[in-house]
């Protein structure tokens, strides 16, 4: 590798273990953002942080510190010994599992408090929704064409790639062009199929209505749903240009072209930042009008599931029970037996396949 590529993938490495810490710092104070009323989104008595609470925040924090700690030998031993594009693909599979485990924590925390808390007066029936919600609904036809296009675009780039690699004469770069275009197109492709089976479980994903506020909690649901599946289309529509950017920026161009194809590609993450970033600025705006955290108060506390239990409570096995996160004694768990677990298992070690297949590739 030469200077700048170091540079580059220690740099990118860098930055992802950054956002790691961004994240970190977010949770520490994640409990007390709705004020000492509140543990995430469940409402506790105002001496709770000075009394019961106390242990509770203690084991959230050391817990939320793990995921860095566990992670931090291994980076240290790939920055040591030089394997930078390894020490990248292994911060970006560590940020996507730290979130996934974020999420849990933020979620098994807050089922600990309402656990110590006690029922405090909720009610005891709710409504379902039955409501239908098909993919094809929520899907925008141009995005979906354009990424189309563009992966189609870039696959075909590459089959020229491979077609001039198999040509008497061809030189080194021309291999390594292809070599840097299939690694990049089996990447961005993985995550393609990522994000849109998240958007299908955030499409499917059946949430009851409270019997009280059920014209707000709807409103509040219809917010987060769109702003979720907009910016997930935004990541995969911006994804699939980059990968054509890329493809086409590999080729023996001229100087005025790479750096028309650069432009671009600035310009299109800036656009990118401005609509995420409204997106994010509509559902605050929703968020301060509707108040959902006080909606959580509305909704009657689950039975604890029957069922085998693991791992401490943590983990459950129940391929009768309908719901991915039960009720257990000490808060919830994860029901190991749900479809939607058992796919995202699966693709969390396809991903840790494809980033084995691509270290043995380009050391």
């Amino acid at each position: 590798m030469t200077v700048t590529s170091i540079v580059i993938v220690i740099g990118s490495a860098a930055l992802m273990f950054a956002a790691r810490l961004n994240l970190l710092r977010r949770l520490w104070r994640l409990p007390l953002k709705n004020g000492e009323g509140f543990f995430i989104a469940q409402q506790v008595p105002t001496d709770f942080y000075r009394d019961a609470g106390v242990p509770l925040f203690r084991s959230y924090h050391r817990a939320i510190v793990v995921p860095v700690v566990l992670d931090l030998p291994l980076a240290l031993w790939l920055l040591v010994t030089h394997r930078y594009v390894a020490l990248t693909l292994d911060q970006i599979v560590a940020l996507v599992a730290s979130i996934v485990v974020y999420n849990f924590m933020a979620a098994y925390f807050s089922a600990r408090a309402t656990f110590l808390c006690g029922d405090q007066g909720r009610p005891t029936n709710l409504q379902l929704s039955m409501e239908p919600r098909r993919l094809r609904d929520y899907t925008n036809p141009a995005v979906e064409v354009v990424i189309a296009v563009s992966t189609l675009l870039a696959l075909g780039l590459l089959a020229r790639d491979y077609r001039l690699s198999l040509a008497a004469g061809a030189g080194y770069w021309i291999a390594r062009i292809l070599r840097a275009g299939l690694l990049l197109t089996v990447w961005v492709l993985y995550w393609q199929l990522g994000f849109l089976l998240l958007k299908v479980v955030f499409v499917r994903w059946r949430m009851p209505l409270p019997a009280n506020r059920t014209e707000d909690f709807r409103r509040w649901r219809t917010a987060w749903l769109g702003h979720n599946l907009k910016t997930l289309d935004a990541v995969r529509l911006l994804c699939a240009l980059a990968l054509v950017a890329f493809m086409t920026y590999g080729h023996q161009w001229s100087r005025a072209g790479r750096l028309t194809v650069l432009v671009v590609g600035a310009v299109g993450m800036l656009v990118y930042a401005v609509y995420v970033g409204r997106q994010n600025r509509r559902l605050a705006t929703a968020e301060r009008e509707l108040r959902p955290v006080e909606m959580v108060k509305e909704f009657p506390r689950w039975p604890i599931a029957e069922g085998l239990y693991l791992a401490g409570g943590l983990l459950y096995f129940n391929r009768d029970n309908p719901r991915v996160l039960v009720r257990s004694a000490d808060g919830i768990a994860l029901n190991l037996a749900h479809r939607t677990t058992c796919i995202g298992f699966a693709y969390f070690m396809g991903l840790i396949a494809v980033v084995i297949w691509m270290v043995r590739l380009t050391s």
